[in-house]
């Protein structure tokens, strides 16, 4: 789903930046795209120091901890895929630029209409992504709560079953009796 959503943003973008934004203008805005582009993937490494969170592993579901650190996996795999795609859009709008306005305007239309749907095509592409980072950290995070109110409640159960047994013991080491109670007797009697 997500996926689909980055797909459709990108092609959407890429036609309206082909039919509506003149490669020329566009390179007035190169300088605050690299900006841009720079720290998002600044963020994502930001994001890829991380790593695993620090959780106590050995109070987790087996089950339910292998699902976090396949997420975990998932998503930081995908970060190396947004750090290539970044990269890559870098490397395009630096090139640009180094080839000037001046050059570019003796291209062909279609050839600056071609690129200049790539360049918003592409930096869609980066913020789809960038925008897939967040909604799996958020994912990850939630996560994580799960596993951790999950852990902390098997082991307040746990507690709470020791005290009823203590308690259980308790009795039972006070050696009480069953008494035998006889039935009401009415008044006259």
């Amino acid at each position: 789903m997500a996926r689909t959503i980055a797909i459709v943003v990108t092609v959407l973008a890429a036609g309206l930046f082909a039919w509506a934004v003149p490669l020329a203008r566009l390179f007035d805005a190169f300088t605050p795209l690299i900006t841009a582009l720079s720290i998002m993937v600044a963020a994502v490494f930001v994001r890829l120091n991380r790593g695993m969170p620090t959780l106590e592993w050995k109070s987790l579901d087996p089950g339910e901890r292998q699902g976090l650190t396949a997420a975990i996996l998932r998503v930081t795999t995908e970060y190396g895929w947004i750090i290539s795609i970044i990269a890559i859009v870098l490397g395009g709008l630096v090139t640009l630029t180094v080839i000037g306005k001046a050059d570019a305007a003796l291209w062909s239309v279609w050839g600056r209409r071609a690129v200049s749907g790539a360049v918003g095509g592409l930096v869609s592409l980066c913020a789809a992504r960038m925008g897939y980072v967040v909604w799996r950290d958020i994912d990850i995070v939630r996560l994580q709560k799960r596993l951790i109110d999950g852990a902390a409640s098997r082991e307040t159960s746990e507690q709470q079953g020791k005290l009823a047994d203590g308690k259980v013991a308790n009795i039972r080491a006070a050696n009480v009796r069953p008494v035998t109670v006889q039935p009401p007797k009415a008044w006259g009697e």
